[in-house]
Parts: structure tokens; sequence; C-alpha cells
């Protein structure tokens, strides 16, 4: 396993060491976080894409510096409407299931848990759902079906993992996807009082977990490691 990690954009990549191998500042967003998989896995040689980066939180169990390791994934706001045999928001043909999210390779998703345990000790660690668009309304959040199932939401891993799903299925490689994001705010509110810690201090606090990047790459990538805080 040679792993890569998508970290989308300069700000989230501060206090990334040398030796960590990872796309950094693609830019936010779809297309673009879809072109750093691209670099990672036809330019480096990568097999598995890993992102890494911040996220809204949607959950109210989630705080600040939370991380959420996404064990399924869904586009918020794709729409085939009104094709006739669209199904309705999400659902993306021959990527989403039939409740229109996609789900994740599990034994990846456990070891990215494991791992982000050992190396991020003094924070929570979960597994839930994670879903990206490129538009959120705060006060509109919960009547979209798609975020009122997600804890989280961001901008680039639904598409990210539709990328991979789809070279996997049409150009028959065998690239494993998975995404570690770190909650800097609760999105689902348009209380800028409750938007937890300011982000430009997140900022800092995430560069901090930057700095183990080449760690959870270690861990990753070695099939003997032994991972703690289970």
């Amino acid at each position: 396993m040679k792993i890569g990690f998508i970290i989308p954009t300069k700000e989230e990549a501060a206090g990334v060491p040398a030796g960590c191998v990872a796309a950094c500042g693609f830019g936010a967003g779809k297309s673009s976080n879809c072109a750093a998989a691209a670099d990672l896995i036809f330019n480096r040689g990568c097999d598995t894409i890993v992102i890494w980066g911040t996220a809204g939180g949607l959950s109210p169990e989630l705080q600040a510096g939370d991380v959420v390791v996404a064990n399924r994934v869904a586009h918020k706001d794709f729409s085939l409407t009104p094709l006739p045999w669209a199904r309705g928001l999400g659902d993306v043909p021959e990527f989403s299931e039939e409740d229109f999210w996609h789900t994740l390779d599990g034994a990846l998703v456990e070891k990215l848990r494991m791992a982000a345990r050992t190396v991020f000790p003094e924070h929570k660690v979960v597994i839930g759902p994670v879903c990206s668009g490129d538009i959120f309304d705060p006060a509109a959040a919960r009547g979209n079906p798609i975020e009122a199932q997600a804890w989280a939401v961001d901008m680039e891993t639904s598409a990210v993992a539709e990328f991979c799903h789809r070279l996997n299925t049409r150009c028959g490689m065998a690239i494993r996807f998975g995404t570690i994001r770190v909650i800097s705010n609760n999105a689902d509110t348009s209380n800028s009082n409750e938007a937890g810690d300011d982000f430009g201090a997140f900022l800092q606090r995430f560069a901090a977990m930057n700095a183990r990047l080449v760690r959870l790459q270690e861990l990753l990538e070695s099939p003997n490691t032994v991972c703690v805080g289970l």
C-alpha cells in the first residue's frame, strides 16, 4: 500500500512535514481534488488516496477538533431531475446505492480509525457518514435529505470517492479511498456565536496535527503496525 494524502487548500497544508506524500493546495472543491487524486495516482504511484482536511460538523455530538473517518459518502447537491429515471437528490448512477449513499472500503475505514486514534490520542475519533457539495446553507441544512443523515459536510470527499470508484470499475484499477476530516466548527447553525473556534485559530491547531502526518502515513502503510487507543 502506498498512501497519498490530499490536503485541499494551502491553508490546511500548513505544517505538513517533508517526507509526507501529499498533494497540497490544489484548491477547495470537487474538480480541484479529483485533479489532486490524479496527480497522486498517475504521477506518484499511489494506490490508496486519503483526504485529510477540515469539515463542518452536522452532528450535535461533534465539537471542534473531533475527527471523523467517513464510512459512507454522498453528493448532497447532485440531481438528475427531471430526467425520467432520476430517483432524487444525491442519486448518482453507478455510484450511489439504493439509499443514495456510497459505502467505502470497510477494512480501510477501520485502519484509518485505528491509526488516527494512535496518532491523535487527545482527539475524539469517530466513524460516520460525510456528505459533500459546493454550496451549504446552514438555515436549510436539515431540509436536505442527504445533509439530514450526515455527521459532517465538506466540499471534496464524495467527488474523489466517485473518481476512484470509476477508475476501478471503468479502467480496471484497484484504487482504495478514504477520508479523515477534522471538525472546524458546527456547520448546522446560522448563529456565528455557536460556530466553535475562530477558523484562523483552529488552523493553528490543525497545523500542529499536520506535523504528525508522516507517523500516520507509516502506520497506514505498515502491515505489521499495532495501533493503540482502540
